[in-house]
């Protein structure tokens, strides 16, 4: 029928396959549901007639819905797609989606709610495009669902071709390499490539030694990296036995701001959560620290958290960025409609995180 549109659900539970068909059908409304029980069958019904929408689970045999973003990503790169999860939270999905890349829902979800999200996207038809799937937003997936794996990763650079690999064990970033590099210092590298093409195999080899530093600094240190490389400088590297408050302590002093003081200051008087904070920072767009309270942590983490920013909420804004490093989290949330943000300094060992979350909430309104 002309104008209908084809959503492909793939799912290997055939109750979720019978519910989601039933109540997504609609011939009135010009939406049409096909099937499939795995990727394997998705390709060949992908393969085979035109899809308007894919609706996945990630966890499948044969062939994943992470392996079937990978196919996706290379030979239908406009299909928009809406990825089911068991395993991350409500919040966590919603983070991820808010990238722009993709949307992302915990299970079990309202189904009106599901089709009130398919008629937009299908409205829309840029938004969730695969082809929008930053590595990043790839890698955290990853994680969030404890997958392990393989990722074969090739660079688009017009200057050079680069390849490398990353090895995930349980969602946990263990291993890399790419050229001569190896560990810490190859997934830095990695991360900071656009346009990358993506091959997913569901092994990973033994890797000695580990990477020990979490997948959020990674990426954020990453895009430090790849600005210094942008703006013309040289990179300045972190060593492998290198924690990054280390680099930060003795970052250069600047002028402390009044009114992020006294912001502090109702903090801690006014909630539990904001106890351990060690400093506020009010940043630019562009990563420059335009004012401080507290102990100033210097420039690094605030400029790779407004390239994290930058890059990741290009499409419907982030709400917030957490990093952690081995004494402190670093959490950067925007503030007012024109890209600067709040980059609170917390020590982990005194510091009540969620508490903090909602009390900085409540202070922003």
């Amino acid at each position: 029928m002309p104008g209908t549109k084809t959503v492909l659900v793939v799912d290997d539970e055939p109750s979720v396959i019978f519910a989601l068909s039933e109540g997504l059908s609609d011939r009135r409304g010009g939406v049409r549901v096909v099937t499939a029980a795995n990727g394997i069958e998705a390709v060949a019904v992908l393969e085979a007639e035109p899809v308007d929408l894919v609706l996945t689970d990630l966890r499948m045999p044969d062939m994943d819905g992470f392996e079937l973003l990978t196919f996706l990503r290379r030979n239908h790169p406009a299909v928009p797609v809406i990825l089911m999860t068991a395993l991350g939270s409500a919040e966590t999905s919603a983070r991820l989606a808010s990238a722009g890349s993709f949307e992302c829902l915990a299970k079990p979800f309202h189904l009106p709610d599901l089709k009130r999200k398919i008629a937009e996207m299908l409205t829309q038809r840029v938004k969730g495009r695969v082809e929008n799937i930053s590595l990043a937003s790839f890698l955290q997936l990853l994680e969030m669902e404890r997958k392990t794996c393989t990722l074969s990763v090739r660079s688009h650079d017009p200057e050079a071709i680069h390849e490398g690999k990353l090895f995930f064990r349980a969602g946990r970033l263990v291993g890399a390499a790419t050229g001569g590099l190896e560990g810490r210092e190859a997934a830095l590298e990695i991360v900071t490539w656009d346009h990358a093409d993506i091959e997913i195999t569901d092994v990973c080899p033994p890797v000695d030694p580990e990477i020990e530093v979490a997948l959020s600094f990674l990426l954020m240190e990453g895009m430090r990296l790849k600005d210094e490389r942008e703006r013309g400088k040289e990179p300045a590297g972190v060593a492998e036995d290198t924690d990054l408050d280390d680099v930060l302590k003795d970052a250069p002093s600047r002028p402390q701001s009044e009114e992020l003081s006294r912001l502090l200051a109702e903090g801690l008087r006014g909630g539990k959560g904001m106890k351990g904070v060690e400093a506020i920072l009010l940043v630019e767009p562009d990563g420059t620290v335009a004012a401080v309270a507290g102990e100033d942590p210097g420039d690094a983490m605030a400029s790779a958290a407004a390239r994290f920013l930058l890059d990741l909420g290009a499409g419907e804004p982030l709400q917030e960025v957490l990093a952690t490093t081995g004494n402190h989290y670093w959490l950067a949330r925007p503030v007012g409609g024109e890209g600067h943000f709040l980059l609170l300094v917390l020590d982990r060992h005194r510091a009540n995180l969620a508490r903090t979350q909602l009390d900085l909430v409540a202070i922003e309104r």
